[in-house]
């Protein structure tokens, strides 16, 4: 899908998520008062007109009438409690309540680590989800090519096209038909890391991908490690270095390539991506950059939750991972240009090349054709769903278009948003997009071989291989 476009001029909604362009805040999984305060008056009024029973919810699109009491349903996601985020499913289970308590609705919110292989289990075996978290729209295609999930009504779909920036419809759709909603993103061309240890060795933040070699080439001279990394991720083990793949794709060619080589025209093994798979292997394959050979195959047993934490440690100084990590460092983490953890975008290859954003996000589609499904659906694509976390203080961002970031009081919060705006190319990233058996499958294994110790060409070959005939 060819999506280029100016995000200088994109109302993104900013959900709470502690960043690093402003004063040092203290980073949590509910990450500041100041958002939860001021999203409180939006929640309160619809859980007030809910109460009442005779008000609406999803920007009016559902009555409160209590017309679904005593019926369930059931959410599948990938999204699930961990070490370092213990109230995952707590919150985002939790943004439902306006809708719950306007029509009596129970949802129940199933988090899995085996999300993609267990949701083939349940489509194949006749007992599909009534609603699933797609976080990969390549494979929301692929089992809406096989009917496995139901088109959405008129109404629910019209929303789609309206109510979010345009393009991420295109996301939903497939052979012309709507078959999600856009829920919550996030953006991914970034490092994060140690504001003070850069300081204490006068490193400066690097503007291009050349002075970003130069200043990890001078941290080995100095005795240092570079950079620090996880991929173990269940099922999905392997994804994290898909993003670096996708982030070069972006900075070595041009976004037309990208796209062409997101719908399979142009091969894994052609010169341009293997252009970009030698600059992944000069940091993620480098013994000097990662701390040695046996640390390099490490990285694929390290819980990518994991991979950045060393730098709090004082035992690397980068770490490349999404705007959503800004959740996952331990309470108490202080995160800002004083903090122990900071972030820079991650350069293109001049300084005058136009700044592409590669970025993600969950679409939520519906395994059952009940009303009650699709109404969900809208309150998850809702203002009043984006409110609710934010109150909950999750790390997520929103492609909503009415989505009013000055509740955020704290400037601090709103920085991934000024990234993104000034940004001038936004790509969704590329193995989410590819047909689920690639970009949910060989791209993750065979890029999890090639870390702990498989050849490129072998790696390329596979993933080119395992296309889709149709």
């Amino acid at each position: 899908m060819k999506r280029t476009k100016s995000l200088a001029a994109l109302a993104v909604s900013v959900a709470a998520v502690a960043t690093a362009c402003g004063s040092s805040k203290t980073a949590t999984p509910a990450t500041t008062a100041a958002a939860t305060t001021a999203a409180a008056a939006t929640t309160a009024a619809a859980t007030t007109a809910a109460a009442a029973g005779g008000d609406t919810v999803a920007n009016g699109a559902i009555k409160c009438t209590q017309q679904y009491k005593g019926k369930t349903v059931h959410l599948y996601s990938p999204v699930r409690d961990s070490a370092t985020d213990t109230t995952a499913i707590k919150d985002y289970q939790g943004g439902y309540d306006g809708l719950t308590k306007c029509t009596g609705l129970t949802i129940v919110f199933d988090g899995s680590a085996q999300f993609e292989a267990q949701l083939k289990v349940l489509l194949d075996g006749g007992n599909p989800p009534d609603v699933i978290d797609f976080p990969q729209p390549g494979l929301m295609a692929t089992i809406a090519g096989k009917n496995q999930i139901k088109p959405l009504p008129d109404a629910v779909a019209a929303h789609v096209k309206s109510d979010f920036i345009s393009g991420w419809d295109t996301y939903s759709t497939v052979a012309g038909k709507v078959y999600g909603i856009p829920g919550r993103a996030n953006i991914k061309s970034m490092v994060w890391y140690s504001p003070a240890d850069f300081k204490a060795k006068g490193y400066a933040i690097p503007k291009t991908l050349d002075e970003m070699k130069a200043l990890s080439d001078k941290i080995v001279t100095d005795g240092g490690i570079p950079w620090c990394a996880g991929i173990e991720s269940g099922a999905a083990t392997g994804w994290p270095v898909t993003d670096w793949f996708e982030d070069g794709m972006l900075r070595f060619n041009t976004p037309e390539d990208y796209d062409a080589w997101v719908a399979g025209k142009l091969k894994f093994s052609d010169p341009k991506v293997v252009k970009v798979a030698d600059w992944v292997a000069s940091y993620l394959k480098n013994p000097k950059y990662i701390g040695g050979d046996n640390a390099v195959k490490a990285i694929a047993t390290t819980k990518f939750q994991s991979g950045g934490l060393p730098i709090l440690d004082h035992k690397c100084y980068m770490h490349r991972q999404a705007s959503f990590y800004s959740g996952i460092w331990p309470k108490g983490t202080t995160i800002g240009p004083d903090g122990q953890v900071n972030f820079f975008y991650l350069p293109m290859a001049s300084a005058t090349d136009k700044k592409a954003m590669l970025g993600a996000g969950d679409i939520y589609a519906a395994g059952t054709d009940k009303p009650e499904s699709f109404d969900t659906l809208l309150y998850t694509g809702s203002s009043d769903y984006v409110t609710a976390i934010i109150k909950s203080g999750r790390s997520e961002l929103s492609a909503r278009k009415d989505f009013d970031t000055s509740l955020i009081a704290d400037p601090t919060l709103k920085a991934f948003g000024d990234l993104f705006k000034a940004s001038e190319v936004f790509r969704f990233d590329g193995s989410d997009l590819m047909p689920g058996a690639v970009g949910a499958g060989t791209f993750w294994t065979e890029a999890t071989k090639w870390i702990t110790g498989g050849s490129t060409a072998d790696m390329l070959a596979n993933i080119d291989k395992s296309w889709p005939a149709s």
